[in-house]
């Protein structure tokens, strides 16, 4: 664990105190914090592929061979890709999101690490973002990696699979990363250089399961002996390292702390 020592009660103040005296701060966000949005996680009672069983792991690969069949589908939005974008459609940033945003105006928080695809750090504010498991609401291209708004192309059913306006050779698919589809180089290349810069990260709602974003939280601690502040109403695979560990909710836990560090401030 390092030279940090383990905090217990005053949690909300222990977590301010240490942003308001870390030089990068970072947050590792994972499907917890857009529960209060009204996104149901994937898996588990109410998850959309409990619904509708979870993708084939050989998903990216289906895709290269029949990619009109795939946006034909998405394209219909049936079954899963209906309710998956109705879902995201109608989704708003919540507190959380917003505190984020609110962190990074203050000039205390420098990147947020996400493995969400829902768009809303991008809506309640945030500037700088690694999207790891990319975006719902952008396209990319699969030879050069260009990333389009959906608006930027006319895409109908006998215009099948839409072709990269930049390269003019790749095939375009949703920017979401797929099953058994590389995490794009240049988003994995940024992420691994802020959790490297990190003196102090934020996991906030994020089991610390899934790879290579869960590595994230353990390199900055490597690397730098980083504080790890968890958010999380449950235990996770890190609880352990954590210095700070918060269970509480992250719509109700981030304002609380962005509210702590305005207070502090005044007594500087």
């Amino acid at each position: 664990m390092g030279q940090n020592s383990k905090y217990y009660g005053e949690e909300i103040e222990d977590a301010a105190r240490i942003i308001i005296t870390s030089k990068y701060v970072v947050a590792l966000t994972g499907a917890g914090i857009s529960v209060a949005s009204g996104i149901p996680p994937f898996r588990g009672p109410g998850g959309l592929w409990t619904k509708h069983g979870e993708p084939p792991p050989n998903g990216y690969q289906r895709f290269l061979e029949d990619p009109v069949k795939w946006w034909r589908e998405r394209l219909t939005k049936t079954g899963f890709y209906r309710d998956f974008i109705e879902t995201l459609s109608t989704a708003n940033p919540n507190p959380s999101h917003f505190a984020l945003a609110e962190l990074e105006k203050m000039g205390f928080l420098k990147c947020v690490i996400t493995q969400n695809i829902d768009n809303l750090h991008r809506r309640a504010g945030s500037q700088n973002i690694a999207e790891i498991h990319g975006n719902a609401f952008l396209l990319r291209c699969i030879e050069c990696g260009q990333r389009f708004e959906p608006q930027t192309f006319s895409i109908t059913i006998d215009s099948l699979p839409p072709k990269c306006p930049t390269c003019k050779r790749g095939v375009i698919k949703t920017d979401t990363v797929f099953f058994g589809e590389p995490i794009p180089e240049d988003v994995l290349k940024k992420c691994f250089v802020e959790a490297s810069k990190s003196d102090c990260m934020l996991t906030i709602g994020t089991s610390a399961l899934v790879y290579p974003a869960a590595g994230l939280p353990i390199r900055a601690k490597q690397m730098n002996n980083a504080w790890l502040i968890e958010i999380n109403p449950y235990e996770t695979a890190i609880s352990d390292l954590c210095d700070v560990v918060i269970r509480r909710p992250a719509d109700v836990a981030l304002p609380q702390i962005v509210n702590k560090i305005k207070e502090l401030k005044c007594l500087i």
